[in-house]
């Protein structure tokens, strides 16, 4: 009994050490994890990792190619289609109670100024008329015409003739609408194929009607506006200048608007101009004069530039001529 006693006594002996140092560690890792965690917190916060730059896309690479630039004539012109609006209309009415005799505007007849578009006469002069027979309709009418005389419908303005409302024999009264008559024509249209060059009031186009080709006008651009998502193509608007007889409203016209030419001037390819900030730059040829260690003196551009070479071919902006 006495010997099983010791026993347990040294084996409680042997495994007091070994817990001891079970909980040492124990306690050991837990204080080395809280310092590690202390030191985290008062570290400074790390930057943020920056992307790095985006891959070129479609930039100019410069070639040791040294190109010339060229003297010789440009021409810029575009072809451009719309449709014809009224503009700046008037209408003209019955200046009294009466009966029209005789229309001689018809619908599209370019007018002039206080000339004759119809013929009318007054109710009581309709009734003598009608109650003198026809032979002696050109007597009576002669007999009475310091009392009943034939009144000229003549327009305020010249114009195109838009709108006809009556037709001889038409009985009308005070205020009624005779005729619309147009002051201006509009062609409302865009240009057809991409246009590099910007334009500006007043330029001049000529105009065919595509129904009629025997019928040109020659119109003057008075405003565009770059179509959206779009910089190669423009909403026109085309005054038609020399208005007569046969230009119809809503119809469509097509023709070439002359943006502008100079002779002998110099000239190279558009695709070796980079542009930046609305500028364009050209990596030309330089004449110089003094030079120091940090500057150069330019004199003057020379007549050769370096190639550029670019990666991809210009982006479609998605517009085709068939775009309206």
């Amino acid at each position: 009994m006495k010997r099983k006693l010791l026993s347990t006594a040294a084996i409680l002996c042997l495994l007091a050490p070994a817990a001891a140092g079970q909980a040492a560690s124990a306690k050991k890792q837990v204080g080395a994890k809280a310092a590690k965690q202390r030191a985290a917190a008062s570290a400074p916060a790390a930057a943020p990792r920056k992307a790095g730059p985006a891959p070129a896309v479609g930039l100019p690479l410069i070639t040791p190619t040294e190109l010339e630039i060229r003297i010789g004539d440009i021409d810029v012109r575009t072809p451009v289609d719309g449709l014809t609006t009224a503009q700046e209309t008037f209408d003209v009415f019955s200046p009294f109670d009466g009966r029209i005799e005789e229309v001689r505007s018809e619908q599209f007849n370019f007018v002039a100024a206080q000339e004759i578009m119809a013929r009318m006469v007054s109710t009581e002069m309709a009734a003598l008329l009608d109650s003198t027979p026809d032979e002696g309709r050109a007597q009576a009418a002669k007999r009475w015409k310091d009392v009943y005389k034939f009144y000229d419908i003549m327009p305020a303005a010249q114009g195109v003739v838009t709108n006809v409302y009556v037709k001889p024999k038409t009985r009308v009264y005070k205020g009624d609408r005779l005729f619309t008559v147009a002051k201006r024509v509009i062609v409302v249209g865009r240009n057809t194929e991409r246009l590099y060059s910007p334009l500006s009031p007043d330029l001049p186009a000529e105009l065919v009607n595509v129904r009629s080709p025997d019928l040109k006008f020659k119109a003057r651009l008075i405003n565009h506006i770059p179509l959206r998502d779009s910089p190669y193509f423009n909403r026109l608007w085309l005054e038609v200048l020399d208005l007569r007889s046969g230009i119809r409203i809503g119809q469509q016209f097509t023709g070439e608007l002359s943006v502008g030419k100079n002779s002998a001037t110099r000239l190279v390819p558009r695709r070796q101009l980079v542009e930046s900030g609305g500028r364009k730059y050209l990596l030309m040829e330089v004449d110089t004069g003094l030079c120091t260690e940090e500057e150069t003196e330019i004199l003057k551009p020379g007549m050769h530039f370096l190639g550029l070479k670019f990666s991809q071919k210009e982006q479609d902006d998605g517009k085709d001529g068939q775009t309206r």
